[in-house]
């Protein structure tokens, strides 16, 4: 059996919910032998799952089921076409600040160490209900004339205005809401909220922006219309 059989097998199982939502799956070894393939082989059928938002992985504790809302894209819609349904997006930032990059952050983007670097944090509340925090890093060489002001309204249509954007990478997962994120989004403690990991591309592969977003609405993917 091919990587692919087993990932559609699984994935189905997933669909048809014989699998529960934040279930576990069987151990390694039993799935092995359930479908007579080797770790290598299991190992890259669940990568799959895990890319197209099926399960994650919990260091120590195994790999879990994703909701629906986590791997259905279709019916993910964008902060923009809330807005057009008449919701009222508002930004709360709690700062934004120039700091000198590490040594991880300016491998990242691919500059000289010490980089300096835009950061801010930012609350998006829709229709007076916070919903989604985001953790941004911009490099300052390449937003000069950035300041808070942006903040108050659209990142992404600013870049897109002021410079030539070329792709937005998404990669969202699943997760356990902390104390820190539950107390500012308004949740209880260890509440199954999505992380979305963007990476901003300028054309020549530049890399622009790195954000990490919690969001508590499993209806909206943010890309595109920071």
């Amino acid at each position: 059996m091919k990587y692919v059989e087993v990932y559609e097998e699984i994935k189905n199982k997933i669909i048809r919910k014989e699998y529960s939502s934040w279930s576990s799956l069987e151990g390694e070894e039993i799935l092995c032998h359930k479908y007579g393939v080797s770790r290598p082989t299991l190992r890259k059928a669940i990568s799959k799952l895990k890319n197209e938002g099926y399960v994650h992985s919990r260091q120590g504790s195994g790999i879990f089921v994703n909701p629906p809302e986590f791997y259905e894209q279709s019916k993910l819609t964008t902060l923009s076409e809330k807005q057009d349904e008449g919701y009222k997006i508002e930004n709360r930032v709690f700062f934004c600040k120039e700091i000198e990059g590490d040594e991880k952050l300016c491998n990242a983007f691919n500059v000289d160490k010490k980089e300096k670097f835009i950061y801010f944090k930012r609350l998006r509340i829709i229709s007076g209900e916070p919903r989604i925090l985001e953790y941004t890093y911009m490099p300052c060489y390449l937003f000069k004339d950035f300041n808070e002001e942006v903040l108050k309204k659209s990142v992404f249509k600013y870049m897109e205005e002021h410079y030539n954007v070329s792709h937005d990478i998404k990669t969202i997962k699943a997760i356990k809401s902390n104390e820190e994120v539950s107390k500012i989004l308004e949740i209880d403690l260890d509440s199954a909220i999505l992380e979305i990991e963007h990476k901003v591309y300028l054309t020549k592969s530049i890399l622009a922006q790195y954000t990490r977003e919690i969001s508590t609405d499993n209806s909206i993917t943010i890309a595109s219309v920071r």
